[in-house]
């Protein structure tokens, strides 16, 4: 009762208008400098996102946090061919955080996260729960060097280096994000703008209160550089993998990988695009690693059309083994891909993987959407097996078909303010013959999602 209690009271306090201090998908990235002007707030909880500290607009205090309520139903994990059953739950995620910004050279951002799971009847995984630990926690430093303007962040932090996050995410989906230890160098000068990382993935250990840590099994590092155009970009990168436990054609043995990249996105009037070609190599144990990855969104848009509609079209594939027992292996790994890039239901993973789909999305109102998907998926490799996420090899998918099956996907989203956002989707994916003569059932995952941001 007190739960629904709290709910119903962040409601009605969303229901008021709000005009000021938008929220991001990274709360970090937030810059409320304007609520420095106490005309632009007109909401309640304005007056915690800037507490001057008399030193100008540029040294405050901010707080926030979000709320996030999903119930999720899912009906045949890994298409009923693992060990999972039918299930139905609900997620709850609680973060907070403060900002102290001290001017143009410094600032310290703690964030303390809080997830649950109710109702679950299959063990919760790491993606699932975290009761009450360090979500973030870094320090800024700022300088400008020559013409350039320098930034080294130091602590627990995410990574979000473009919009697809294809291969780095934040993994918003599930319940708990995804962040790392370690040190991040950018720095900006013109158009261009270079990123450099040497990390550690979290490791969440949901025992106690504050027990995650750094996992010294996985580490990341990289280098990523832009240029920005007046109505595009284009990004090289190398990143640097490595995990001591990795898992690949039921051997398990150290895992390096460099993966080596380009993307491009942009817009052209009505086109809009985004493009990403990765090739990877290193070593899984012994045996040399040879994998590829392209990633595709063309889009165009319907504005002057009622409900402005956009269309696209989705190519995606990447490379499975070729040979099992060849000495060498060629599955591609996406490292810390977006879950929901393909779906919520993390049926597909970017491995071994040919994909052909198309959706439509309609903007009845300036915070509301609609968006209907269907595609193909299939093997790339007959040698290799279908993968879920993460890089999960779904049971009994090698053959000679390479046919996963097709899906049907919906989604809505409506914005009611700033501060509340109400969403759904549901899944329907068909397995392929070959998978059906094996066991596989029709997969069906459904999800609402009610998220307050302050």
């Amino acid at each position: 009762m007190a739960r629904l209690s709290a709910a119903t009271a962040l409601l009605a306090l969303a229901s008021s208008a709000a005009a000021a201090g938008e929220f991001g998908l990274t709360r970090w990235s937030e810059d409320h400098r304007d609520l420095a002007d106490a005309a632009r707030s007109d909401s309640p909880l304005d007056a915690i996102k800037h507490i001057p500290l008399g030193e100008g607009a540029g040294h405050y205090l901010s707080f926030g946090g979000q709320w996030r309520l999903k119930p999720v139903s899912f009906d045949a994990p890994l298409f009923g061919l693992g060990a999972a059953g039918a299930d139905g739950y609900v997620y709850q995620r609680l973060n907070l955080h403060a900002d102290w910004q001290a001017g143009p050279r410094f600032r310290a951002y703690l964030e303390i996260g809080d997830a649950r799971v109710w109702g679950k009847k299959a063990a919760p995984a790491v993606i699932d729960a975290n009761h009450t630990d360090l979500q973030l926690g870094f320090v800024d430093f700022r300088a400008p060097v020559s013409q350039a303007q320098l930034r080294l962040r130091l602590g627990r932090q995410e990574l979000m280096f473009d919009s697809a996050q294809r291969f780095v995410a934040l993994r918003e989906g599930p319940n708990v994000r995804r962040a790392f230890d370690g040190a991040l160098l950018d720095g900006a000068l013109g158009d261009w703008t270079l990123s450099a990382f040497h990390l550690a993935a979290v490791e969440y250990r949901n025992t106690d209160p504050f027990d995650d840590r750094s996992d010294s099994g996985i580490d990341f590092s990289g280098l990523r550089l832009r240029r920005a155009f007046p109505s595009a970009q284009v990004d090289g990168y190398w990143y640097r993998y490595s995990r001591d436990q990795a898992a690949f054609g039921g051997q398990r043995a150290r895992e390096r990988r460099d993966t080596v990249g380009a993307q491009s996105t942009g817009r052209a009037g009505a086109f809009d695009w985004d493009l990403e070609a990765a090739w990877q190599t290193g070593d899984f144990g012994a045996a040399p690693v040879r994998a590829w990855a392209f990633g595709s969104v063309l889009g165009y848009s319907l504005e002057e059309m009622p409900w402005r509609s956009r269309l696209g079209l989705q190519f995606d594939a990447a490379s499975g083994d070729r040979r099992a027992g060849d000495g060498r292996l060629d599955t591609f790994n996406p490292l810390f891909p977006k879950a929901a890039y393909f779906s919520q239901a993390g049926l597909t993973d970017f491995a071994n993987l040919v994909h052909a789909g198309a959706f439509l999305i309609l903007r009845p109102s300036a915070g509301s959407s609609f968006g209907i998907a269907a595609g193909h998926m299939a093997r790339q490799s007959r040698a290799d097996a279908a993968y879920a996420q993460p890089l999960l090899p779904i049971p009994r998918s090698t053959g000679d078909d390479k046919d996963i099956g097709d899906y049907l996907r919906l989604n809505a989203s409506y914005r009611v303010n700033r501060h509340l956002t109400l969403s759904g989707e549901f899944l329907r994916y068909r397995p392929a013959p070959s998978l059906r003569r094996v066991g596989a059932d029709t997969a069906d995952y459904a999800e609402l999602v009610a998220r307050f941001l302050f």
